[in-house]
């Protein structure tokens, strides 16, 4: 395992390597602003021509088929919303016929590229993906992220990186300009396998402080006060220092990771432990709470908004008075 904490890059030179990147969502549009900031020759690609927009008038070159960034790309960056969505951008749409249309990634990509996943996805796509890459002579990185929205914009996200150390090597200086901290955990698949794992955590904790926040409050204490408590003492967490007053007690609820997201990487979590036939009992009940929230329609909420589900049951306000 390596881990590095990055000092930021000047943010004025150009650079050589040419630069791709797919999906221009919530973290995806931070991630291309910060390379092009960083004087990266910058193409990006996108379904939608008012961001393809945008981005042109920033100074990047905007795509709509992820084959023609390809073959403008040394390192394309895919930042999706789930594996079915990066099987069709790097692999190509399927056919009528039921082989693949063309117009994917694998298309355009030149030999000795990168790909480089930055999506939460499911491993074994990844590793099945990387199979079919390296017969093209293309390495592939799975690399994703924590750090939301602000962590995107600042340019202090972790990555968690699968792949070939060398090849992650090649591919750093980029990567450098989006995250303060780059661990390398494994060969590919890795990256995946840790962020699920790291969201199964971040849901638990969030899930139980909202729980026992509810029962506080229900028991006749203030959620400022109890809150003040538990970050005082061992039971503190991320959840509780950061999302709480943030998100929860405020009511802002706009952290940028949907609780329908959260609930798929749940499920990618808990599908690893069928795998490799381990019980999760723990798991599998927080995982039944956040199918529960996004059965009841709040899959597009925010994922603190699963406190909003937990006050509900419990019949009382976790909101600041001030």
């Amino acid at each position: 395992m390596e881990q590095q904490k990055m000092d930021q890059q000047p943010m004025d030179r150009q650079r050589e390597m040419r630069v791709g990147l797919v999906g221009l969502g919530n973290m995806g549009a931070r991630m291309a602003q910060r390379l092009i900031e960083a004087g990266f020759d910058l193409a990006v690609c996108d379904t939608r021509d008012e961001v393809l927009d945008q981005f042109e008038k920033l100074g990047a070159r905007g795509f709509r088929l992820p084959a023609e960034l390809a073959s403008e790309s040394d390192v394309v960056l895919t930042v999706l919303p789930d594996a079915n969505v990066v099987q069709k951008v790097v692999l190509g749409q399927p056919s009528a016929s039921g082989g693949v249309s063309g117009g994917g990634l694998i298309d355009g990509l030149r030999s000795n590229s990168v790909v480089v996943d930055m999506t939460s996805s499911l491993p074994d796509v990844t590793r099945a993906i990387s199979r079919q890459l390296t017969e093209r002579g293309v390495a592939m990185l799975d690399a994703p992220v924590t750090g939301g929205i602000s962590g995107a914009q600042a340019g202090t996200l972790t990555i968690m990186v699968g792949g070939d150390m060398t090849v992650l090597e090649r591919v750093r200086e980029p990567l450098e300009v989006l995250a303060r901290v780059i661990v390398h955990v494994g060969p590919i698949g890795s990256g995946h396998t840790a962020k699920a794992l790291n969201n199964l955590i971040t849901a638990t904790t969030l899930t139980v402080t909202a729980e026992a926040m509810a029962l506080g409050v229900r028991m006749g204490l203030d959620p400022e006060r109890l809150l003040e408590v538990i970050n005082q003492g061992s039971a503190r967490s991320a959840s509780s220092e950061v999302k709480f007053p943030q998100q929860i007690l405020s009511g802002r609820y706009d952290r940028g990771f949907t609780m329908a997201l959260m609930a798929k990487d749940l499920g990618i979590a808990l599908g690893m432990g069928q795998q490799a036939g381990l019980s999760m009992p723990v798991s599998s009940s927080v995982n039944e709470l956040w199918k529960m929230g996004v059965s009841a329609g709040m899959g597009d909420r925010d994922h603190t908004a699963i406190a909003q589900l937990i006050e509900q049951t419990a019949g009382v306000s976790l909101r600041s008075d001030t």
